[in-house]
């Protein structure tokens, strides 16, 4: 009988091993292996010879010797190795093994010790000396001693590395649909003042393949979302690293400012996923918790490695430089305190069909309605929503004093929403607050006395309302504007870890960060002054995605700490709000996703963008681009709209914007009502027509029909499909023009 409870003591370098028994031929497959469906029996029944090969050149084989089935449900089976904590699961409706590590490494693998080591490991760190310097230290390649029990349905695993004296807990349970793994935070121990625990590698080498052996792709959530198709070889020179909602500013201190460059998109959702041949063996990982301070670390064949792989890492401790004298002469040295979080990952397994992208998106979207963030949309018709954004007022700088510059006011705002004859607007009014956009909000609902009055505004909120839209005011409640009023530089700013003023930039505007509890007081304020008006709601920028972690002595506040305060703030101050680009921890609370991305960062590693974030969010939430009077391609980008399920956008002005060139919103280059009336409506009542009979239902299938070419299905039996192309494209007896989509039913 197996004892449940054992110590293990593993010695490297020169000295005694303890070596896993590897049994039955390498596949070229390391991520998954097809074998028949197995039962719950022993080991040494389950065992069958290695047969010829499979299609695509899968070589069955055996769970090797030294794993030990610690799990099982009526769909899984997970099994373990006590010595090196990997795991490998068995998906019973195929047969399919998933593996998180390396068994044994090939000729070719172009894997040093180091690499080896990592990939048969089931955990890794990075640990730092009080110089900053990085150390890795692998299960397979180092002293540990691991105290392994099995649990129900899984096993936990105390892991200690002797020379860093780091430890840590290890747990691996089995679910209905795939494998949990945590590591408690109250588990760590840094028990040698002279190390501290910088990177934990968590599976690096789950699902990871050889080169091009096998077709499919790496997923990951830059912009809408992207692949990463497998292959022999990459352009690219390095591998991907992202952190999971941007960079930490308090690490940083400030981001630098140049408007003429396109920044890459922030990782908004923490999920990534790998397909084993398309429509055959997928899963996705999803990070429950320790996302605020996760990587995402992808890894192409053909760098360093001719692996495809990609992995979860989580910083605990990071260096930076300190200065300590003016002239710019410093040291480089550690954070004071070890970041403190959970970590907790669902790897949830696809099979047949689902086994897309598409699946992928409608697994993790399942993930989030069971967890109660997102709630089914049921719109009363068939008429999509428009975004009308408008900039109310700016100010200009006279001598030595400002100079307001209405731009739309509240009448005439109300005769541009009259002449349209558009149903469901979302309007959002910008530079609201007296002297406008450049100008701090209030704590209370003041409109610019050129604008109108609140009254007024009152009167014309209940007019959208009656036209089934929303009206909000832009708020960005993070942003305390550089070299304006309004709050106190002493008392209200966050500070970096050098202990500097955090320093960004939004809509052309270099600005400072409020700390915590200056966001809670002037947002609690503001918002109850707004959502006491009927059919008011806040169109709230940088909460949603800013996430930064604040030094300032007496008021730390680490990022994981900071996602539950702003969750706290939306859900004590209720009203209605809409996001722009949202990272996941603020669905639960959003009417409206606005400037939703229409494709990736243009990595070069990447090889398709794909509309996952509007899969997942399909059916629950209306999604609307950025404003289209600013596009580059506004075909190409109705195109997309339509392809990706997106409801328009448009930044309108009463005045023409050359009164506004030499303000803070110079960056509104075309605006003016009278020159884009046509085009808002030319717009909308185009894809309306294409839309309007899927609004609220949810997206069940996608595929590219021709390059250039892509169908996409929802669930009540419509497809839209969009030819890209500039030549007509056939189907059957249908001919979809070129630059043009057409909508069909698809079953009764």
């Amino acid at each position: 009988m197996v004892n449940p409870h054992k110590h293990t003591l593993n010695w490297h370098g020169g000295r005694f091993v303890r070596r896993l028994i590897l049994v039955g031929a390498l596949g070229i497959m390391l991520g998954g292996l097809l074998v028949s469906p197995l039962s719950a029996k022993s080991l040494d029944d389950q065992a069958a010879s290695v047969a010829s090969l499979q299609p695509h050149g899968q070589l069955p084989q055996e769970i090797p010797a030294g794993f030990e089935l610690v799990g099982e449900n009526p769909t899984f089976q997970l099994y373990a190795n006590r010595a090196s904590l990997a795991f490998k699961v068995v998906d019973k409706r195929s047969g399919y093994i998933w593996h998180s590590n390396l068994d044994e490494r090939g000729e070719d693998d172009r894997l040093n010790r180091t690499w080896t080591a990592f990939a048969q490991s089931g955990i890794s760190i990075d640990y730092l000396d009080p110089k900053a310097v990085d150390e890795r230290a692998s299960i397979t390649n180092s002293e540990t001693v691991i105290d392994f029990r099995v649990v129900q349905q899984g096993f936990e695993a105390r892991i200690t590395f002797l020379e860093a004296s780091i430890t840590l807990m290890l747990q691996v349970t089995l679910e209905p649909t795939g494998v949990r793994v945590s590591v408690p935070f109250e588990t760590i121990r840094e028990d040698n003042p002279d190390y501290k625990l910088g990177l934990l590698y968590v599976y690096p080498f789950f699902g990871a393949t050889r080169g091009d052996a096998i077709p499919g792709y790496m997923f990951i959530p830059d912009g809408s979302g992207s692949l990463i198709h497998f292959a022999a070889t990459t352009k690219a020179k390095n591998m991907f690293y992202g952190r999971y909602y941007g960079a930490d500013l308090g690490m940083l201190t400030a981001l630098s400012y140049d408007p003429t460059i396109n920044r890459p998109y922030r990782l908004s959702i923490p999920v990534i996923g790998m397909a084993h041949i398309e429509k055959k063996n997928a899963y996705i990982a999803i990070v429950e918790e320790g996302a605020s301070y996760g990587e995402i670390h992808a890894h192409p064949a053909g760098i360093i490695t001719n692996f495809n792989f990609l992995y979860n890492a989580f910083v605990y401790n990071e260096s930076y430089f300190q200065a300590t004298n003016r002239s710019g002469a410093g040291v480089t040295t550690l954070q004071p305190q070890t970041n403190r979080f959970n970590i907790t990952l669902h790897y949830r397994f696809l099979t047949g069909a689902e086994s897309t992208y598409v699946g992928m998106a409608k697994s993790y979207q399942q993930y989030l309605v069971e967890s109660g963030v997102l709630r089914k949309w049921a719109p009363t018709d068939n008429d999509i929503g428009i975004r009308l954004e408008f900039l109310g007022g700016e100010k200009e700088r006279v001598l030595f004093w400002h100079r307001a510059i209405p731009m739309t006011t509240v009448s005439q705002m109300d005769n541009i929403l009259a002449d349209l004859t558009i149903k469901h607007p979302d309007v959002v009014y910008y530079g609201w607050q007296p002297f406008g956009a450049s100008t701090m909000p209030p704590r209370t609902l003041t409109l610019d006395s050129n604008l109108g009055s609140v009254s007024q505004l009152q009167s014309l909120v209940s007019e959208i309302e009656t036209e089934g839209g929303n009206f909000y005011l832009y708020l960005d409640p993070q942003a305390a504007l550089r070299d304006e009023g309004g709050y106190s530089a002493r008392y209200d700013l966050a500070m970096s870890i050098t202990n500097l003023n955090l320093i960004g930039f939004n809509r052309n505007k270099l600005n400072y960060y409020l700390n915590a509890e200056a966001v809670r007081d002037r947002y609690s304020s503001l918002s109850a002054s707004v959502f006491s008006n009927p059919g008011m709601g806040l169109a709230l920028d940088g909460i949603g995605s800013m996430l930064y972690s604040d030094f300032k002595s007496q008021h730390f506040l680490n990022r994981e700490d900071a996602i539950h305060l702003y969750q706290n703030l939306i859900a004590e101050n209720q009203g209605q709000v809409a996001f722009y680009r949202p990272n996941d921890y603020m669905f639960e609370w959003m009417s409206a996703y606005y400037d939703i991305p229409l494709g990736n960062s243009g990595y070069i590693y990447t090889t398709q963008a794909v509309p996952f974030l509007q899969i997942v969010l399909a059916g629950y939430v209306p999604q609307y681009g950025a404003a289209l009077n600013f596009s580059s391609n506004f075909q190409e980008d109705l195109l997309r709209h339509a392809d990706f399920g997106v409801y328009p956008s448009f930044f309108l002005t009463h005045e023409i914007t050359a009164k506004i060139l030499n303000t803070r919103s110079s960056w509104i280059y075309t605006s003016a009502y009278t020159q884009w009336a046509d085009e808002v409506e030319q717009a909308y009542q185009w894809l309306n027509a294409l839309l309007g009979p899927v609004k609220g239902q949810t997206i069940t299938a996608r595929e590219s029909l021709a390059p250039g070419v892509f169908a996409t299905t929802y669930e009540n039996g419509k497809q839209i499909i969009v030819n890209f192309n500039d030549t007509p494209f056939t189907l059957g007896a249908l001919v979809i023009k070129g630059r043009e989509a057409l909508l069909r039913e698809v079953t009764p």
